[in-house]
């Protein structure tokens, strides 16, 4: 504990010295003392943690959402978007003015075309109301070959379309 002597220094010192074994305050008269007592660290440590696990669930769905709108915004996915906008089988099973299916286009699966492999898998819908899913997979060996398409298709019920052997000459770069 601290002892509080009456400092030898005069009172319009403006400094706080220390001297070995002695504190020194600034002005004598008035007594060092704490007012209010210390919060207690393990009061509502429930609450703490509970909103230290919303903030983090929060910002992972955060991130989540804008690393699916990087993919859906993405050079791959628009071109494979403007092809069955354009396939004549697709307009026959979905009709015209297709797009992303459901309130928020989810892109599933893996699309890197730096390192080569795009792996996707999203929903699609048509004026008919019918819905399918589109799945492309293609891969490549390095950054100055084009992309090897291994499957590109639209699956709806029973139904299912090989858009490569409609679009044979289509390619991702």
């Amino acid at each position: 504990m601290l002892r509080l002597l009456r400092s030898q220094v005069p009172i319009r010192c403006l400094s706080t010295t220390r001297r070995v074994g002695q504190v020194v305050l600034k002005d004598a008269s008035r007594p060092m003392t704490v007012n209010q007592t210390l919060p207690d660290p393990m009061k509502d440590r429930n609450k703490r943690i509970l909103t230290f696990l919303a903030f983090a669930v929060g910002t992972g769905a955060a991130m989540a959402v804008i690393f699916n709108y990087e993919k859906t915004e993405s050079a791959i996915v628009s071109n494979t978007m403007f092809y069955l906008r354009r396939s004549q089988q697709t307009k026959e099973l979905l009709g015209e003015n297709i797009e992303f299916a459901g309130v928020v286009p989810w892109v599933w699966g893996t699309l890197n075309p730096v390192a080569g492999k795009i792996n996707i898998t999203f929903r699609v819908k048509g004026k008919k109301g019918v819905e399918g899913t589109v799945k492309l997979l293609a891969d490549r060996e390095n950054r100055r070959d084009e992309f090897l398409i291994r499957e590109w298709s639209l699956t709806s019920g029973d139904n299912k379309i090989n858009l490569m052997a409609e679009n044979p000459q289509c390619f991702f770069e």
